[in-house]
């Protein structure tokens, strides 16, 4: 299985730098959007890391992907050099959505 990052040209390079192998550069949300429907098609991808910015434009595409139930690939935000959009990250976004509490803030 292929790991794959998609993001702006820092985070392709980060991207690399740490090992993922494959990157695409992406320098706007259709670019994001075109490189995600291929790479969600592709059976041989088990990871996509993609940017942040350009994955809250893709929410959409992203829960039609999780009705699916196809398990691969695994579809996991990345922040970008500035630091997380703002608002939930992508792992507690999927947590309440499991839990069936969105939109609700949890307690600490």
């Amino acid at each position: 299985m292929r790991i794959v990052a998609v993001g702006d040209r820092t985070v392709a390079l980060l991207c690399r730098l740490a090992g993922v192998a494959e990157t695409i550069r992406c320098e706007d949300d259709a670019s994001a959007k075109a490189a995600l429907i291929e790479l969600l098609r592709d059976e041989s991808v088990g990871i996509v890391l993609i940017q942040d910015r350009y994955a809250r434009p893709l929410i959409p595409l992203l829960d039609e992907h999780g009705r699916s139930h196809r398990v691969y690939p695994v579809v996991v935000e990345i922040p970008g050099p500035k630091g997380p959009v703002k608002g939930d990250d992508a792992i507690t976004e999927a947590i309440r959505r499991v839990a069936g509490i969105a939109g609700q803030g949890m307690q600490g």
